[in-house]
């Protein structure tokens, strides 16, 4: 009896392999666009819920430049933000190129910056 691919992935999750070649196996997509940051636009995650937020109000210039005096920085397109053990991190995987830490990240995306 011919085994399935559904069986296969199974089994293959069982034997606990990766997610990355499992999505790769099944042929779908590494990650999904969930939405688009416009000029002006402000992004909010709450690191205990997760919840992203999106605000309403876009930042003007003036906003911008006071932002800019206190210390805000551009950020890198390699730049990632992830959720573990209850806490929210940053990580630049490109300022951390050739390491495995910039490989398990890059990785896990269609789309590289």
């Amino acid at each position: 009896m011919p085994i399935s691919k559904r069986t296969l992935l199974i089994a293959g999750a069982a034997a606990g392999l990766s997610t990355g070649a499992l999505a790769q196996t099944a042929g779908s997509k590494k990650s999904t666009t969930i939405g688009k940051v416009d000029e002006g636009e402000v992004l909010k995650i709450n690191p205990k819920t997760g919840n992203l937020q999106k605000s309403n109000i876009k930042v003007s210039a003036a906003r911008h430049q006071a932002a800019m005096a206190k210390g805000a920085k551009e950020i890198s397109p390699s730049t990632v933000v992830y959720k573990q053990g209850g806490k929210m991190y940053m990580f630049d995987y490109q300022a951390a190129a050739n390491t495995q830490a910039a490989e398990n990240f890059q990785d896990q995306f269609d789309e590289d910056y």
